[in-house]
């Protein structure tokens, strides 16, 4: 007979920031996990992100039903949660594990940040390789005697250089060097680029994805990312390609994030918690799955539901 766990977790303030006004959401969210019967397996192993528990997202009454055993960690690269499950032996039928919670979303508006900001915010990813970037970055900020100035700059130059368009192939992968060739993409090519620029000026930023939330909120079809930059020490939203398909909100989006949206994960080149045995994920909003120790998205399905309150 199964057994059904279920996790019930307090939410956790991470960061202390000057109390300013916020706009902010609240949503009643809710992912199903499916696997697909593996009954010839050996090793079944279950990564599902968590939505990020933060400043700018409180994650309360988290509820977790599963057949088998889980925990929780947290990677040491990006502070990501993933609920994670380890059974050995075959599934000789569909796995589905379900988790709800409650979640505050508020507005991202540039402020002080006051913990110290990871190396890896500066670095390059697989995707990302900064030092192609830095005689373009150079010349996009060229003049400009701060870094707010040179931010400015860059997403000024992202926004008017990318063109938002999913026709074709290339796009979706978050390669930046593809995004400033091609000069198109959706929001991952978008921001690579954005972010190549950034960290290539010396500025730190980091790539975040999760998704958008409809008005009346159901079942959520698509995933949406952002990036967090910090120039002089202070955090700015950055979303350049909600700007660009909307350029009467540009100047919003440089700076702000409006509410209507989850974070899952942070990050690119992703080492999961416990390790996987694949290689590192470009980026992740959606459970992953291995079969004895070998990547098997094609048996992984997730859905998420959320509803504003």
């Amino acid at each position: 007979m199964s057994r059904w766990s279920c996790l019930k977790v307090a939410s956790l303030v991470l960061f202390l920031f000057s109390t300013v006004a916020y706009s902010a959401n609240i949503y009643r969210f809710r992912s199903i996990v499916e696997v697909t019967p593996q009954p010839n397996a050996e090793l079944v192993e279950i990564w599902i992100p968590l939505p990020r528990d933060d400043v700018f997202q409180e994650v309360r009454n988290l509820k977790v039903y599963s057949p088998y055993p889980f925990t929780v960690n947290t990677d040491n690269e990006y502070g990501n949660n993933y609920l994670y499950i380890r059974h050995r032996g075959g599934l000789k039928k569909m796995l589905k594990v379900e988790i709800e919670a409650e979640i505050t979303r508020r507005e991202v508006s540039p402020v002080v940040w006051r913990k110290e900001i990871p190396l890896k915010y500066l670095l390059s990813d697989r995707l990302i390789p900064v030092s192609e970037f830095v005689g373009l970055a150079s010349k996009i900020t060229k003049g400009k005697t701060s870094e707010l100035g040179e931010l400015k700059a860059i997403y000024d130059y992202v926004v008017a250089h990318m063109k938002y368009d999913k026709s074709g192939k290339g796009w979706g992968r978050g390669d930046a060097v593809w995004a400033c060739s091609a000069k198109r993409g959706n929001c991952t090519d978008f921001h690579s680029l954005f972010i190549a620029l950034t960290r290539a000026s010396g500025i730190p930023a980091v790539f975040e994805i999760g998704f958008p939330i409809p008005e009346r909120g159901g079942k959520i079809k698509g995933y949406h990312c952002w990036v967090m930059a910090f120039p002089n020490d202070k955090i700015y939203g950055i979303d350049a390609s909600e700007a660009a398909k909307h350029p009467e909100k540009k100047k919003y989006f440089f700076g702000h994030l409006s509410p209507d949206r989850i974070s899952i994960t942070r990050g690119r080149d992703l080492l999961l918690s416990p390790a996987q045995h694949g290689e590192r994920i470009n980026f992740l909003y959606k459970a992953y799955l291995e079969v004895n120790m070998q990547p098997k998205q094609e048996d992984i399905k997730t859905t998420y539901i959320v509803y504003p309150e």
